[in-house]
């Protein structure tokens, strides 16, 4: 019966349908659960009052953004002003159409010879066998297949890094279309932040598209349902650690997120790139911003933490392809573990904005290129001698694909991991450290005798 809907209703269509709403939801509560974190972590309550424990505080929050008066000073150049957060919500919606939510499903249709539509499958289907006789007169059956994803393209990972680079597009135009000189100087706080950091993103991810030889994040996520030394997850996270806390790193910064929020920075400037914004035009780059959270855990948890992965969720029907399953049940199973990575991602984000304090301008572009763009260097050669000293492993049935990383390779990017740490460690003892502090001596301070005397001009 499923097979049956799935030629009615393209299979993409409903994917597309529930991870929307899903996402819809998913920004709404994300932004309950960031005020239960700040709460717990600030020893409050938190929202308590609308509905059973405050489970109700988002639709009460959406009501408020609808209603509140929707305010345009008459110095905003109009169609930039509201363009910014639709583009903003357009960008974050697109990125999320190639993320492989939960494996291959396998499906069969039954159908009679002389009933020429039911030899239709699902739309974004594959053919894989058929038909096939099953003893009935002019009865058979066509097995077919379809990557539970909106999209399945062969550059999958380009595709996400060129989309989410476009955010920076929506923070800079309404920062500029505001014409306030706050707003103006959080988009361009923006602007040079995200360029800064999408470069050790690039270079992260490069780091896995070269062990698996793929731009397909599909096949990346496929190619981490195994196991090493039989019991071992074979996750990216597992052989490349630094490359794990490279990309986490980044997309703190690229979501604005703190101690990465020098463009919103209320105690220097009002709210940053969003000042102007009011009502809905707001909610659209408050929610933007959290969907852009889910879509970048979703990511590196498809990168790192093997997507939908989980033991026990490896299909058995294909031994070539462990993402094939036949049963819509685990399907659904996988979905759940992928949001269930993405929702220990997210802790990661809250637990981080409200335990570091936010960087000075200065801190934050040395982060960047004088710490993980080297570093990130240096892992992308590291991988990539490892890669061609077992170049016998490529698959030849595909130009320079691997898909397989095998336990011994996996102990070689670990090996240089550890590395790689001991030579940071060793080479932070003599890098000069560049401070803009200067101590002062304070007449009448207690301190006063541990620090210079400073003579007035």
């Amino acid at each position: 019966m499923i097979d049956k809907l799935f030629t009615i209703i393209p299979p993409w269509l409903i994917i597309l349908l529930v991870i929307f709403n899903v996402m819809l939801g998913a920004a709404a509560y994300l932004i309950l659960l960031e005020r239960k974190v700040a709460s717990w972590v600030q020893d409050r309550i938190g929202p308590n009052r609308v509905g059973p424990k405050g489970l109700l505080q988002p639709l009460a929050d959406g009501l408020k953004m609808f209603t509140k008066e929707d305010f345009r000073s008459s110095n905003t150049d109009g169609t930039m002003f509201t363009l910014a957060p639709i583009l903003m919500i357009l960008v974050v919606f697109t990125a999320m159409a190639l993320i492989p939510w939960g494996g291959i499903y396998q499906g069969t249709l039954t159908y009679i010879s002389s009933n020429a539509s039911a030899l239709d499958i699902p739309s974004g289907a594959t053919l894989v066998a058929g038909p096939i006789a099953t003893g009935n007169p002019n009865e058979y059956n066509l097995t077919y297949r379809f990557p539970v994803q909106i999209a399945d393209m062969n550059i999958g990972v380009l595709y996400i890094i060129a989309v989410l680079a476009m955010v920076v597009y929506s923070v800079v135009l309404g920062a500029w279309a505001s014409n306030n000189k706050f707003s103006f100087l959080g988009g361009m706080r923006a602007a040079a932040q995200m360029i800064s950091y999408e470069v050790p993103l690039g270079l992260s991810i490069i780091t896995i598209v070269l062990m698996f030889g793929t731009l397909s994040l599909s096949e990346i996520t496929t190619a981490q349902a195994g196991y090493w030394v039989g019991f071992i997850p074979a996750w990216n996270i597992f052989c490349q650690p630094l490359a794990f806390v490279m990309f986490l790193i980044c997309i703190h910064a690229e979501a604005n997120r703190a101690p990465f929020d020098l463009a919103e920075a209320e105690q220097e400037l009002v709210g940053g790139y969003h000042t102007e914004y009011t009502s809905m035009r707001l909610g659209l780059l408050l929610m933007g911003e959290y969907i852009e959270m889910v879509v970048t855990s979703a990511v590196l948890v498809a990168l790192f933490l093997g997507g939908w992965h989980f033991p026990g969720l490896t299909g058995t029907v294909d031994p070539n392809n462990p993402a094939v399953t036949t049963s819509i049940l685990e399907i659904a199973l996988r979905i759940s573990v992928y949001f269930a990575k993405i929702t220990m991602v997210i802790g990661v984000f809250m637990w981080v904005r409200w335990t570091l304090p936010r960087f000075r301008y200065d801190q934050l572009m040395n982060v960047a290129w004088r710490g993980m763009v080297p570093i990130s260097l240096c892992l992308m050669l590291g991988t990539a001698l490892i890669v061609y000293a077992n170049h016998t492993e490529v698959d030849p049935g595909r130009a320079g694909a691997r898909l397989t990383v095998t336990g011994s390779e996996a102990l070689m990017f670990l090996a240089m991991n550890v590395a790689l740490l001991v030579l940071i460690a060793i080479a932070a003892m003599f890098v000069p450290r560049i401070t803009a502090n200067k101590k002062m001596a304070i007449p009448g301070s207690r301190f006063a005798s541990e620090l210079p005397a400073v003579t007035p001009d």
